[in-house]
């Protein structure tokens, strides 16, 4: 054999590694056959869940275990984004006599001897910002300073049957009497009752405050605290509170309910006709009544004034939608 036939015989093989080598480098391997699925049912038990993205929001107010009638509203609630609870509102309230035992983002509190415990006045406070937070969205006014609230025996009360008392005049703070074994959530509605006359000092003003009729007055503080005091009737508003009470005998001058035997009842008929002033002739015009009080003897505002109507005319024509 001659030498090129010898030399091409040699390289044969190396040609044929290049050509094996070619066609697997062209060619991918085939992917791995997909793992089966095994579908396994998990009782209600043992269902995962997926736990939720930690975000730094603020940490909110417990909130206070309410009655059923306190989920009703009688105002439109936003579906916006809340940055926080509530607002809050700097510095110290006014000192008060007892034991400082809780500062809350609007309300500072006091407790004295013979009344709750602090404990019990801790959970009462917490209640109370939740409270006062519907108080402002019903009535649609802010607090723009903070209210000290103290709870004392009911011995060192002004009067007797006096359970809660809001001096707004100065700097607003507000006085609760109860006993130590007496209804926590009782005290809780008065105190939102007394609360809403803070919010009537804001609204119009300390010197209108001062002077505002009697009826108006403690008509519209136990309408702005709405479900709290409706709830211990389980009442679905003060036009139906009203009724109940008309049928029980309370009817004739509405201004002498003033010397009733029970104040509740008394502020609670006031609280209808101030709903009927409000829904019949518009918030605007009982404002301009409410503003221009002439002292505090019941029915004493210029309704003529306002209304083109006495007093004793604009309640005769709210008691006959009670009938």
């Amino acid at each position: 054999m001659n030498y090129p036939k010898r030399a091409l015989l040699a390289l044969l093989p190396v040609l044929a590694l290049f050509l094996l080598v070619g066609l697997m480098a062209a060619t991918p391997p085939a992917p791995p056959p997909p793992p089966s699925l095994k579908v396994v049912e998990l009782s209600p038990l043992e269902t995962a869940t997926i736990p939720p993205t930690a975000t730094a929001t603020p940490s909110p107010l417990p909130s206070p275990t309410l009655t059923p009638t306190l989920a009703r509203r009688e105002f439109i609630e936003s579906y916006e984004a809340k940055v926080a609870p509530t607002s809050f509102l700097p510095g110290r309230g006014p000192v008060l006599p007892g034991e400082f035992v809780y500062s809350g983002r609007r309300l500072d509190f006091y407790v004295g001897r013979g009344t709750f415990s602090a404990d019990q006045v801790r959970d009462l406070a917490v209640k109370a910002e939740y409270a006062l937070g519907y108080l402002q969205r019903r009535f649609d006014v802010e607090l723009t300073e903070r209210v000290s609230v103290g709870f004392y025996n009911p011995v060192l009360a002004p009067t007797s049957d006096t359970r809660g008392i809001a001096y707004t005049y100065d700097r607003t703070n507000i006085r609760i009497f109860y006993r130590a074994n007496e209804d926590a959530y009782h005290a809780l509605v008065i105190l939102t009752h007394e609360l809403a006359h803070a919010l009537q000092a804001e609204a119009y003003g300390r010197e209108a405050q001062a002077q505002a009729d009697l009826v108006l007055l403690e008509g519209l503080a136990t309408w702005i605290s709405g479900e709290y005091w409706l709830s211990l009737y389980d009442a679905p508003s003060f036009q139906a509170r009203a009724r109940e009470l008309y049928n029980a005998g309370y009817r004739g001058n509405l201004a002498s309910f003033a010397n009733s035997a029970n104040s509740m009842a008394a502020y609670e008929m006031w609280a209808g006709f101030v709903e009927y002033l409000a829904r019949t002739y518009g918030w605007d015009k009982f404002n301009e009544l409410y503003a221009n009080g002439r002292g505090r003897a019941p029915g004493s505002a210029n309704y003529r004034g306002i209304y083109g109507k006495s007093f004793q005319e604009l309640y005769t024509e709210w008691y006959a939608t009670l009938r």
